[in-house]
């Protein structure tokens, strides 16, 4: 199980790394060259190599004949120190840091909330809340359920045509679904807490989010993109720092110089913007096939195998679970193993075992050490990089007669 845990991470970390490296370097040449929305769709990117990359390779189930039943006395068997398993450790170390990593998210969202104060319906909307603690910039908070909520100045800070932008980029926020994602960035985040790759990431998709929201209120509000920048800055004056909320991410001046750029650039065409949003698609598509295409093949299922060694009476005597020995207790366990260029068996787990937790899964796999075949099958097919399902059946002797 913990190979497994790691292969996964590492095969799901190279493509997200891959991808967010790809995005991060054509971002901005698609945001200027075919708008805002393309630049921000381009994030999606990220998530289908993710998904590529931990889609399992399908390989059909095959059976070899069963390894002998050996009946052993329980006097004999004799007890394995257990050996380190560095796999089990790197894959505990993996989830205590991913578990911490959504705690601190957690934790800082909880003290933001608080921050806000009593949260009340405003009387204009009562949809939109007022946060009575809250003196920073408009914003919408929620992952299932998000809300509009406003300073407790709001109404003395923002008047007439300034109060509609305002109002009108954060509904832009609630209609596009905007909290999910930050949301499902806050998950990534947590699960790759060791990459620095996927941390820089959700920063920029926070800015091409806040860039691509300014793009859908002016394209309505094309007259007013002058007021709309004073009002921007206006908002910003307290900076904001909550995991699950839409907001302009606290930072430097060149991120926000950035911002003010796009919104002073000539606006495109409907056609270019469509065009942008297909070369998006095709990159996107493109990226989550050459994922796909470099995963690992299935492996090839051996039925026919030629053993060079099998274990022995004396091997299932040494593995016996103790606590079946001393219950006289039968059972059985069944092997998937990878077979490695000499016959021997690798990357071997516990397909199944019974009875369940009596000990016969870890005793399995402690012959499966044991195991070798010939480089070639019975029918002449090759063994190496194959893959072999090994039921074990364990018994013991009869108690001798007084």
């Amino acid at each position: 199980m913990s190979a497994a845990v790691l292969a996964l991470l590492l095969r799901g970390n190279l493509a997200l790394s891959a991808a967010i490296l790809v995005i991060l370097l054509l971002r901005r040449p698609i945001r200027h060259g075919f708008g805002a929305r393309a630049g921000y769709a381009l994030w999606l990117a990220a998530p289908a190599c993710l998904l590529m990359a931990l889609l399992p390779p399908s390989a059909p189930a095959g059976l070899l004949a069963p390894v002998a039943a050996v009946a052993v006395p329980a006097a004999r068997r004799a007890a394995e120190a257990a050996t380190f398993d560095w796999q089990a450790v790197v894959s505990a170390l993996w989830l205590v840091g991913a578990l911490m990593a959504f705690g601190l998210f957690a934790l800082r969202q909880a003290r933001f909330v608080r921050a806000l104060g009593p949260l009340t319906p405003w009387v204009r909307d009562s949809r939109v809340l007022i946060g009575r603690g809250y003196d920073g910039g408009p914003l919408v908070v929620g992952l299932l359920r998000p809300r509009i909520v406003l300073p407790a100045d709001f109404e003395t800070r923002f008047e007439g045509e300034a109060r509609a932008l305002v109002l009108a980029h954060e509904q832009v926020h609630v209609a596009r679904g905007d909290a999910f994602i930050n949301g499902f960035s806050v998950a990534l985040q947590s699960l790759a807490w060791f990459n620095p790759l996927v941390h820089i990431a959700v920063r920029r998709l926070r800015v091409d989010q806040e860039i691509a929201c300014d793009a859908a209120v002016l394209s309505r509000r094309p007259q007013s993109s002058r007021l709309y920048a004073e009002t921007l800055i206006g908002a910003l004056a307290a900076p904001v720092s909550a995991p699950l909320a839409c907001h302009w991410p606290a930072g430097g001046a060149q991120p926000l110089k950035e911002r003010l750029v796009m919104m002073s650039s000539a606006s495109l065409s409907p056609r270019r913007k469509a065009l942008g949003l297909g070369l998006v698609a095709v990159l996107g598509l493109a990226g989550a096939g050459a994922v796909w295409a470099a995963n690992p093949a299935p492996a090839s299922v051996i039925q026919q195998p030629n053993w060079v060694s099998k274990p022995t009476g004396a091997d299932l005597v040494r593995y016996y679970p103790a606590a079946a020995a001393k219950a006289r207790i039968g059972g059985r366990a069944l092997l998937e193993c990878g077979v490695a260029n000499d016959g021997r068996l690798k990357a071997c787990k516990v397909a199944s075992e019974s009875p369940s937790a009596a000990g016969f899964g870890d005793a399995a796999m402690k012959l499966s050490t044991t195991f070798q075949m010939s480089p070639q099958s019975q029918d002449g097919k090759p063994t190496a990089n194959g893959v072999v399902r090994i039921p074990i059946m364990f018994a013991l002797a009869p108690n001798p007669r007084p």
